[in-house]
């Protein structure tokens, strides 16, 4: 009868020691994982810091005149002229969409053929 107790006891020993490892060792992988992660996000908040300055590089108002002033022969750039600006009331309003129901000679809805038989077919009516 002792010897049954030690040896249940010497496999129950065993096994909380193996299950001990197996939880340390999947540790260690997801402590590896993490590191990784981090150094990933070290390195990406790097790269966001580097871009953050390279931008208020490119941003400056003195650098973009130049780049204007380089590029206005080229790009026919030309300073917007006062009746340019207007308030979001001075915009025309957009056209109404398509109604679904409307049919041409055909007998189908414009929306249902291809783009290009709607291009021919209006091609055609304009001559």
């Amino acid at each position: 009868m002792l010897k049954t107790i030690n040896i249940a006891l010497i496999c129950a020993v065993l096994g909380a020691a193996s299950w001990t490892y197996k939880i340390k060792h999947d540790a260690g992988l997801i402590e590896d994982e993490l590191a990784k992660v981090e150094r990933q996000i070290d390195l990406e908040k790097e790269t966001i810091t580097l871009l953050e300055a390279d931008w208020s590089l490119l941003d400056q108002p003195e650098r973009l005149q130049r780049v204007a002033e380089s590029y206005k022969e080229t790009l026919k750039l030309e300073p917007p002229r006062p009746d340019q600006v207007v308030d979001l009331d001075g915009l025309p309003a957009p056209p109404p969409p398509p109604e679904a129901t409307e049919e041409d000679e055909d007998g189908e809805a414009p929306a249902a053929k291809p783009v290009a038989q709607r291009v021919a077919q209006a091609e055609r009516a304009a001559r």
